[in-house]
């Protein structure tokens, strides 16, 4: 059941979001996501990976043992297309499907050493954007940063 929201409560000065600020926010939220998926590119066209392969490899490197249903879902793409990506991933040899213990039906997927292999290069890629970031930012910023982003994902 959705919360009555009363819109015409008197304005808050303190409030920082605002929806100038949210806006703020997400275009510098998609704008990093850009300047990291940039600092990959070369990497990836070397690799002979798509933009949507690269991203699986990558969500299976950060977070293995998601199921093939988790990691469709978490992307956002269709059965069709996620199942024709990954099979010419697995065609490669750089993931791995294991059984899960409890369904059989459902498949862990893990990267094989050939995709460590070959995703390690965009890894520290990504790691040296965020390292200067990070730097840049302080300890607390990083943690308010982690946090933020823990909260987006949930």
């Amino acid at each position: 059941m959705a919360v009555p929201v009363n819109l015409n409560r008197p304005f808050d000065p303190r409030l920082f979001l605002t929806d100038q600020e949210l806006d703020r926010s997400a275009g510098l939220l998609v704008s990093g996501a850009s300047v990291l998926a940039r600092a990959s590119e070369t990497s990836r066209k070397k690799a002979g990976l798509s933009k949507p392969e690269l991203q699986i490899l990558m969500a299976v490197r950060y977070r293995p043992g998601q199921t093939v249903g988790e990691l469709r879902s978490g992307l956002g793409m269709t059965v069709p297309t996620f199942a024709r990506l990954i099979g010419r991933l697995d065609e490669r040899g750089l993931v791995e499907r294991a059984r899960e213990t409890g369904d059989a039906r459902r498949r862990k997927l893990t990267l094989s050493d050939a995709g460590v292999t070959l995703t390690t290069p965009i890894a520290i890629e990504v790691r040296e954007r965020l390292r200067l970031a990070f730097r840049a930012s302080g300890p607390e910023a990083v943690a308010g940063a982690r946090f933020l982003l823990e909260a987006l994902i949930r």
